[in-house]
């Protein structure tokens, strides 16, 4: 068996083990590309899944509006250091966000300080006006958390400098140059095209979602779209992985220069001891060797996007269950290791520290759940148990409790699980933590 043979084996091993109906995952090496399909886009309408399906992509989308922004850049219509309030001048006035503190370049790389899920739980379909309610977290600039809505500003603000709705600017400037032909942002332009639905897992079996998650119909909302609302197939984003590398349309003529390309990948913050954001890539070392990336979650899809710019290589993975992280991840690993000799592993406990558990216990409250951190079995360990966050407005399901361990002073790690491992940092001491960033969204702690 060939190492391709062997990658083609573990998709279709992992997604029959979690039961997701469709996989897709595809590797370039080089030149060479290489799709692995397994399943099916449609539990009750069986068709093969293959390079060519259409999956919502979720936050992979968020690198095609930070590419976006740095055209205009190059073209002078926008500058990183610009205040928000310089290209929406009545934002501040509808939301009460500091809007010139706000910079481009904050909203980029998720240090805009503002609850960045706010849209999500109370209804995009309102508009940035419901930011007005979003909680502050700290100010922009002085820290970092995950930014969805982060996102839907610079959406606006791409249309603001451009003078073309941001969906258009997109096309015009990314999709079409790059041949990207079926991708977009609208159901009835995507649905001529082979379309993978969205499913749940539930005891084994997969069920269509309908109606399910934060939009009113199957596409996100318009503000949403900057953030997460692409639709494209695994063949689309290979093309955009390779653009990564030198900035071409399928022409040969210059689209964005190296220099806005490296830019765009440059560390700009630290979320934690794993993860660094660029103009919104996330940054990894795997033993010293660099990878930008970025996942995508939306109701019944998760997606996967890799590079390792020095081993030439890049990964993508689709598949439309909510499930589906596990299986990106597995493949994801089994991939960089064939093809790029990178062993991605997650965070190591470290049972050498001495930790003040007692400092970070108490209640820590995200957008979708209050998590209750509480003392583990074991020394050097926590427990996190997501609690409801009584609102009015959409909520996901809880996940269930897990337990952390710390793998450096005020890092933890989760262990014993099969998924993915999630990520926390705790806010330095002396004294008990004033916050959690978990999974890079901070969550600040709760009175009593």
């Amino acid at each position: 068996m060939t190492d391709l043979d062997a990658i083609d084996q573990v998709l279709h091993d992992a997604a029959v083990e979690h039961g997701v109906p469709g996989a897709v995952a595809g590797m370039l090496l080089g030149d060479e590309q290489h799709v692995f399909a397994h399943g099916i886009g449609h539990a009750e309408l069986p068709r093969a899944v293959s390079g060519a399906t259409l999956f919502q992509v979720g936050s992979i989308s968020k690198t095609f509006a930070s590419a976006a922004a740095m055209i205009l850049v190059e073209r002078g219509q926008l500058a990183l250091e610009d205040p928000i309030a310089r290209h929406l001048p009545d934002l501040a006035r509808a939301t009460g966000l500091d809007t010139e503190a706000m910079t481009v370049e904050h909203a980029l790389s998720h240090q805009s300080g503002f609850d960045g899920d706010h849209l999500l739980v109370f209804g995009a379909e309102r508009g940035l006006d419901a930011l007005a309610d979003a909680r502050r977290l700290f100010p922009p600039g002085h820290g970092v958390s995950y930014s969805n809505a982060g996102f839907s500003i610079i959406g606006e603000v791409i249309t603001a400098a451009a003078g073309r709705p941001f969906e258009v600017v997109v096309r015009e400037e990314l999709l079409d140059p790059l041949g990207m032909l079926g991708a977009g942002f609208r159901a009835d332009r995507v649905i001529t095209y082979d379309v993978a639905a969205p499913h749940w897992v539930f005891e084994g079996a997969a069920h269509v979602l309908h109606g399910g998650g934060w939009q009113p119909g199957w596409e996100l909302a318009a503000p949403d779209w900057a953030a997460g609302g692409l639709i494209a197939s695994v063949d689309h984003l290979l093309r955009w992985c390779r653009f990564q590398r030198d900035g071409l349309a399928d022409d040969g003529t210059a689209i964005l220069s190296a220099e806005s390309l490296a830019r765009l990948h440059a560390p700009v913050v630290v979320a934690d001891a794993v993860e660094r954001f660029g103009l919104d890539w996330a940054i990894h070392d795997h033993d010293g060797v660099r990878s930008i990336g970025h996942g995508g979650a939306t109701p019944g899809y998760l997606s996967d996007l890799l590079i390792v710019p020095e081993r030439d290589f890049a990964f993508v993975g689709l598949t439309n269950a909510t499930n589906g992280s596990s299986v990106n991840q597995r493949v994801r690993r089994a991939a960089l290791a064939a093809g790029a000799g990178v062993d991605e592993h997650d965070p190591r406990p470290d049972p050498t520290l001495a930790v003040d558990v007692a400092r970070v216990c108490g209640r820590y409250e995200l957008a979708f759940a209050i998590l209750e951190v509480s003392p583990g079995a074991a020394p050097g360990t926590v427990v996190v148990t997501p609690t409801e966050r009584v609102v009015d407005g959409w909520q996901p399901p809880l996940n269930p409790a897990v337990t952390a361990a710390f793998f450096a002073a005020d890092d933890i790690v989760t262990v014993g699980d099969d998924g993915p491992a999630s990520i926390g940092r705790f806010a330095p001491g002396p004294g008990p933590a004033e916050w959690l960033l978990w999974n890079t969204r901070r969550a600040p702690r709760l009175p009593g």
